[in-house]
């Protein structure tokens, strides 16, 4: 059977280049210089493909390479690059593939750190910024109007918090009309609730920290799409000084391997807990796309092949989220998320820190909303852990 047709979960655990190396777990090389044959002399020299060699280990090594080449496979893509952290890539992204002068289109509800680096870094590059709803489309149109048109148009396929489903399949069509890139962060999808470069976006990026490694225990980015596209990140990489180490590479392979089965899990988690915390009394509002009161639920059945592992909801106020997350025993008050256990966190304590009341409000981040990443921890018992914290939460606050 030819490699190319063997099914996803097959390549992840077979594809890191075992035809060449005796060995079933992947090469870690971890040399930061290498001794030159003609053909890589000839690439350094020239700048043209030295990223395919082993040159120097700020431009990757064949551990990264190998890696990448998972993360492409998974997102069906041309090419791949890894980056030391989720905002590496994001950061780089932006600065590549941003046209100068032009406007950059960015997602209203978006990460707090991607939130951080629009606001604070683009306008200072001479980008305006032009800010929408990623679930319509029109509504990027009408802000746009007969006004200049952005280059790039970035959003998240599920959105951080609040689990809001980008329309990807309208959002490309609206960009390439204008001759722009749409650029999707696709962490919460991970490359299995949906990939997106098949609904037409044209780079995909993850903090693979999360699902694509899954184990707590790397920090790292990626980029997926075209070779030209690629590239061209490559480049900012490069003189940024933002490669992943070959050991998180190796790691972050290890973790690929496991991913389909563990994103499964944690989406089948995810919807039964929703479904819990939306039947709870305790619960103001629960946002997961499993969910019928979802906002984008329609955007969910066509566009996801899964809803995803993460979910967050709302209790009455900041204080009452505090002594819930403080009062859970099984799951883990911490940040980050995709991992094998299960975390919490309060978004505007961890991962939105530092923006303004009128944006938390603006975007939907209220006092008392909890994100949970679900692990792979038997259901019952984190229902079970759920439930005693919101029972003492009640306890607290009804005297």
């Amino acid at each position: 059977m030819a490699k190319a047709s063997r099914a996803l979960l097959t390549r992840l655990v077979h594809g890191h280049g075992a035809s060449t190396h005796a060995g079933v777990s992947p090469v870690l090389d971890r040399s930061s210089t290498f001794r030159l044959d003609d053909a890589a002399e000839q690439a350094l020299a020239t700048r043209e493909g030295h990223d395919a060699f082993d040159v120097y280990g700020r431009f990757g090594t064949r551990t990264t390479r190998e890696a990448a080449a998972l993360v492409a496979a998974l997102e069906g893509s041309e090419s791949a690059l890894l980056f030391a952290s989720g905002m590496g890539a994001i950061a780089s992204s932006l600065l590549a593939l941003a046209k100068p002068g032009t406007p950059v289109a960015v997602a209203a509800g978006v990460y707090g750190g991607t939130e951080g680096f629009v606001a604070g870094e683009l306008p200072a590059r001479g980008h305006t910024l032009i800010r929408f709803d990623a679930s319509h489309p029109e509504d990027l149109r009408a802000r746009v109007g007969d006004g200049p048109k952005p280059s790039i148009v970035w959003c998240e396929s599920l959105s951080n918090p609040l689990l809001e489903v980008a329309d990807l399949e309208g959002l490309a069509a609206l960009a390439h009309s204008w001759g722009a890139l749409l650029c999707v962060d696709a962490t919460f999808a991970a490359g299995m609730a949906q990939r997106p470069l098949e609904l037409g976006a044209d780079l995909v990026v993850h903090s693979a920290t999360k699902f694509i490694n899954g184990h707590s225990d790397v920090i790292a980015g990626a980029v997926a799409g075209s070779e030209a596209l690629v590239s061209r990140v490559f480049s900012v990489m490069s003189y940024y000084g933002s490669c992943i180490d070959p050991a998180g590479a190796w790691l972050l392979a290890r973790g690929l391997r496991t991913l389909p089965l563990r994103y499964a899990r944690q989406s089948e988690t995810a919807t039964r807990l929703a479904a819990s915390l939306d039947a709870h009394p305790k619960v103001a509002r629960v946002f997961h796309p499993s969910l019928a009161s979802h906002p984008s639920r329609a955007l969910a059945e066509t566009q996801l092949q899964m809803p995803g592992g993460v979910l967050s909801f709302e209790l009455s106020s900041g204080a009452e989220a505090l002594a819930f997350c403080r009062a859970l025993e099984l799951c883990a008050f911490a940040v980050s998320l995709g991992g094998l256990e299960t975390l919490v966190a309060i978004p505007r304590r961890s991962s939105h820190v530092g923006h303004t009341p009128a944006h938390w409000e603006g975007v939907g981040i209220r006092e008392g909303l909890v994100r949970i990443s679900v692990g792979i921890e038997d259901p019952d018992d984190l229902w079970a852990d759920i439930e005693q914290a919101l029972v003492r939460v009640g306890a607290q606050f009804s005297e």
